[in-house]
């Protein structure tokens, strides 16, 4: 069992747990109605516990959307709607990291685990040995019995056991009858007790109790599924009670009959076996004798159990479909009032350009000619000439499309990236001129524009990127502070101007004036994967830390990475996954979908 598996399983008993009150309250509203449609009811709750809303929801994920049939802003729409009801069936998205961040920080994490497995399943086989052992009795009794002449619906048989009338059997079930209880019975009696056999017959109660049996070996460790077997049970016995009445049989005789039973024999252990003399007596005895007639279901009220059954099935699967990675893929467009680019020119990058943002060589010669400014967002480089030309550039699609989603390359999922090329982006912005670059040059990309959405623009038309947002577990690294305690030195009141950080990937990271959560997105980036900082160190410091040089062009070795920051630093960094937003790809177009020129 792992921390994820702990959150799904607390996500399904509090959504079972739900639809179980909201079943208690359906039966006090047909408190007044028969017995059958209540137990209907607490067997449907017991159900849920094997049927978590997860598998519904996976279910409404694979159902198809025609792909002409949505619109961006649809899908936008639904992406903020399937968000919103996922609440419906699951741990928020911002509480399930935490806790499954927060596993990962006990020590003994594995073995409490494995504990909790152990004693899960000493559980079970402790509730499963003790209705085997009654089921032996019972099944002893069934081969030591006789056949009768008597006519029933199913077969009758004699016993010279104590075990009071009871159906025995799941799948072909036998009704076991004491030797002497025609005895002990008047005739009305007898009619009477067979006729409350017939209808465990008719409505399997048999059947449905070994369900909820289970449901019970699954989850000895929770006390409301032992609850509702009781609940289950008794208006069992009470619908029962009301069909043999409604036959026309006495309550006088019925009454006696059941008395007489309970006082000479042994009332059946198993839900499974359907016996007489289960649930509350006394009050069956007395509700038998007052006789009152049940209320028919009303139109309300059915419409009101239709609702509940239908909401139940319904929100999950939509929830399914509204998170399905059709439904929420996301594909930005550019507000109506900017302008986009044109003339737009797509190649593949030459195959030993690498970090082409460093080398002015592959830059078109009249974009260098023009004057112009070069600009770093993220993982991309743009250039930007006076006359509108834009050049765009990055290591990768896959760093392009994290820089056009404000994530890490890392956090972009649902590709064999190793495998996608890489490609030179031309193109005419209009709204590029002597200003706009000169803004640049003052002030950055920001004096220019927000260049997001225009990326995303760029991928989703030119393309065709589609992607879904989630929430994805994945390797990475917590960074605290080891046993010995840090070795950081508290920052220096020095001038402004010397704070700074100077950080590679092949020496080391050389820090005057900054925090420590900044190590760890220096760390982060270093390392192609997420760094979660719990040091609790606050304020700024100046750090300085050096590692054993890589080969030229690979990031740093981890290991010799963590040696350096355990004996320079005192800080330690552990491998540990972490759950970070994700962007997955749903959807791509190959690469002679997408060069427009050779």
């Amino acid at each position: 069992m792992t921390n994820l598996n702990v959150i799904a399983l607390a996500n399904h008993l509090w959504q079972s747990t739900l639809f179980a009150l909201v079943v208690g309250c359906l039966t006090l509203l047909l408190r007044k109605n028969g017995a059958r449609v209540r137990c209907l009811l607490w067997l449907a709750a017991s159900a849920k516990f094997l049927i978590p809303f997860a598998l519904l929801t996976a279910i409404g994920s694979q159902i198809p959307w025609p792909s002409n049939a949505i619109h961006v802003t649809g899908l936008e729409f639904m992406a903020i709607a399937g968000h919103a009801a996922a609440q419906v069936t699951q741990v928020s998205a911002e509480r399930a990291p935490a806790l499954a961040q927060a596993s990962h920080t006990a020590k003994y994490d594995a073995a409490i685990l494995i504990g909790v497995e152990v004693l899960w399943a000493l559980g079970a086989l402790a509730v499963a040995v003790r209705w085997i052992s009654r089921w032996l009795l019972v099944r002893r009794a069934l081969h030591e019995s006789t056949a009768t002449g008597l006519a029933f619906i199913v077969p009758v048989r004699s016993s010279a056991s104590q075990l009071e009338p009871a159906l025995v059997g799941v799948l072909r079930p036998v009704l076991l009858l004491p030797k002497d209880l025609e005895d002990h019975l008047a005739s009305a009696e007898m009619d009477a007790v067979l006729a409350h056999e017939a209808c465990h017959v008719a409505w399997r109660d048999n059947l449905a109790a070994a369900l909820h049996m289970l449901v019970e070996a699954l989850f000895w460790f929770y006390p409301l599924v032992w609850w509702l077997g009781t609940r289950v049970v008794e208006e069992r016995e009470r619908a029962c009670d009301e069909h043999v009445l409604a036959q026309g049989h006495s309550p006088r005789s019925y009454a006696e009959g059941l008395l007489k039973v309970c006082e000479r024999y042994l009332e059946s252990d198993l839900a499974c076996v359907a016996g007489i003399g289960g649930a509350n007596l006394s009050r069956r005895i007395e509700a038998i004798m007052k006789n009152r007639l049940t209320e028919r279901l009303g139109t309300v009220r059915k419409l009101a159990i239709v609702l509940a059954a239908s909401a139940a099935i319904a929100v999950p699967i939509g929830v399914g479909v509204l998170n399905s990675p059709r439904a929420l893929a996301l594909a930005s467009t550019l507000d109506e009032n900017q302008p986009a680019l044109h003339n737009i020119s797509i190649q593949l990058a030459p195959p030993d350009v690498n970090h082409l943002f460093t080398n002015s060589l592959y830059l078109d010669r009249d974009l260098r000619s023009a004057g112009g400014v070069s600009i770093s967002i993220g993982g991309i480089w743009i250039w930007l000439a006076e006359h509108g030309r834009v050049r765009v550039q990055s290591d990768s699609l896959r760093d392009f499309i994290a820089s056009a989603y404000g994530v890490n390359s890392y956090q972009v999922f649902g590709r064999d990236w190793s495998n996608e090329p890489n490609y030179l982006i031309t193109a005419d912005d209009p709204g590029i001129g002597p200003k706009k670059v000169a803004d640049a040059l003052q002030s950055g990309a920001a004096g220019v524009r927000d260049w997001d959405p225009f990326m995303r623009d760029l991928l989703a038309k030119q393309f065709g990127l589609v992607v879904s947002q989630e929430r994805k577990q994945v390797d990475g690294y917590v960074l605290t502070v080891s046993s010995d305690g840090a070795r950081l030195s508290p920052d220096a009141e020095v001038p402004g101007w010397k704070k700074g950080l100077w950080a590679a990937p092949q020496d080391g990271i050389d820090a005057t004036g900054f925090q420590v959560s900044t190590l760890a997105g220096v760390l982060q980036r270093m390392l192609q994967a997420p760094v979660i900082d719990r040091t609790g160190l606050r304020g700024t410091f100046d750090y300085k830390v050096e590692w054993k040089r890589p080969a030229p062009g690979t990031l740093p070795d981890p290991a010799a990475l963590r040696t350096a920051l355990e004996e320079q630093l005192g800080l330690h960094l552990e491998p540990k996954p972490v759950t970070v937003d994700a962007i997955n790809v749903v959807s791509l177009k190959s690469p002679d979908q997408i060069i427009t020129t050779q």
